[in-house]
């Protein structure tokens, strides 16, 4: 499914010191707020003006993921932000602002007219400029294919070390593809059996995990869908990463009918997630979040080659 992608000017691309966008009329971030969808992305490209470095004018910069909740720039603004502004006398510029949840900075040089023929225009630059102004569905797909790097947010943790790497923003967002099994001798000789598909719910802060508003929050759940021999155990490796003192935890929430095999058992993996994809939010991997019933009913409908599910 196509992500909503829409395309904004700044004077540069600094998530580490300014953890939100900023608007200077509260009507234009208002507008904004209510046509952004929860996991719509915002590509920054260069202002094309004299504030602006020569060599970044035009250019693509990098993507926020947006809270649509209203807040102030002072929120969500580093002291180093603040001194910059207050040096060029801009205290009273882009104030009314949404934060910033996640940010990738992109990794080449492209201008963004080659990104966006049709959306970036002279006849709507200063629409750009002030409002925001959403790709074309092919304009999406064509910059979701840029190479990027998350980057640190300011006023969220920090990013794990571990995804520190290079890839398109589509892959961000898309499912982990399961590994096809493989039978037969190695260190010692795994053989094939029973697999069952299964859906994890997340019990804890989902909202600070999330950083989403708590208002947003209802009705919705965060889960983990996969494939295992045994979803019991998977679930314990899982929470095995929480303090034993922690009150956050993975439960078990639906597990299908047995496969019989493992290569049936990954195809309707592979299907499920994407499904999953197509039809909530896609937090990478086999995360996901969204309404808690029509995730259940999802579920069960995308199983149906196992013939039912159970309640565990």
């Amino acid at each position: 499914m196509t992500k909503n992608v829409w395309i904004k000017a700044f004077w540069g691309f600094d998530p580490s010191n300014w953890g939100y966008i900023g608007f200077t009329r509260e009507s234009d971030r208002d507008r904004l707020m209510r046509e952004l969808s929860e996991d719509d992305l915002i590509l920054i490209y260069g202002a094309d003006s004299a504030e602006m470095e020569m060599e970044k004018r035009r250019q693509a910069l990098g993507f926020l993921q947006i809270v649509p909740t209203p807040i102030m720039d002072y929120e969500r603004q580093s002291e180093q932000g603040r001194e910059w502004k207050a040096a060029r006398g801009l205290q009273d510029r882009w104030t009314f602002a949404l934060p910033v949840k996640r940010a990738w900075q992109v990794q080449r040089k492209i201008e963004i007219k080659h990104l966006a023929p049709q959306t970036y225009n002279h006849n709507y630059a200063r629409i750009i400029a002030s409002q925001g102004k959403m790709f074309t569905p092919q304009e999406a797909e064509n910059v979701l294919q840029l190479p990027v790097l998350p980057i640190n947010v300011y006023g969220e943790p920090p990013v794990v070390e571990d995804i520190l790497q290079e890839s398109t923003m589509r892959d961000t967002f898309e499912p982990s593809r399961g590994l096809v099994p493989s039978f037969g001798i190695r260190t010692s000789d795994y053989q094939d059996g029973e697999h069952y598909l299964y859906m994890l719910k997340f019990n804890g802060n989902v909202a600070a995990i999330l950083a989403h508003a708590p208002s947003l929050l209802h009705g919705k759940a965060l889960v983990k869908v996969g494939l295992s021999k045994d979803s019991i155990a998977r679930c314990e490796q899982l929470n095995a990463g929480f303090p034993p003192a922690g009150s956050s935890r993975w439960k078990p929430c639906l597990q299908s009918k047995a496969f019989k095999n493992g290569i049936d058992a990954k195809n309707a993996e592979d299907f499920i997630k994407q499904t999953f994809a197509n039809e909530f939010e896609s937090l990478g991997g086999e995360f996901f979040f969204g309404n808690n019933s029509d995730m259940e009913s999802l579920f069960a409908r995308a199983s149906a080659p196992t013939a039912f599910t159970i309640k565990v």
